[in-house]
């Protein structure tokens, strides 16, 4: 082999073609890899606002399972509750207005 602008002329085709190979391999295996790595990322942050929604929801479920029970010092427990979450503002987007909606009624606080 020589060194220069000539040297990779100097190279067997065979051989030319092995390292335009193992380049191209290369590129292809770092451009899987930040493919896969974004799309991780983004599977994750979608599971992460997954579950977020689904505790809310079952906060709000407990609050009003309990603001809704015959027993006064349940009901008393989620009137608080209630009153709790709607300051908190834990819904999100669309949730949120159904479920300001229905701590608003729980609690008296005027929605809206």
């Amino acid at each position: 082999m020589t060194a220069g602008t000539e040297g990779l002329a100097a190279w067997p085709p065979a051989a030319v073609a092995v390292v335009v190979a193992a380049v191209c391999t290369a590129a292809f295996t770092l451009l899987v890899a930040f493919v896969g790595g974004v799309w991780a990322v983004v599977r994750w942050r979608r599971d992460v606002a997954r579950e977020e929604r689904e505790r809310a929801w079952s906060r709000f479920v407990w609050i009003v399972d309990q603001a809704c029970d015959p027993d006064i010092g349940r009901t008393e427990i989620g009137t608080i509750a209630a009153d709790a979450m709607y300051d908190m503002q834990m819904l999100r987007e669309d949730d949120a207005v159904l479920g300001t909606m229905v701590l608003g009624l729980i609690t008296g606080r005027e929605t809206g």
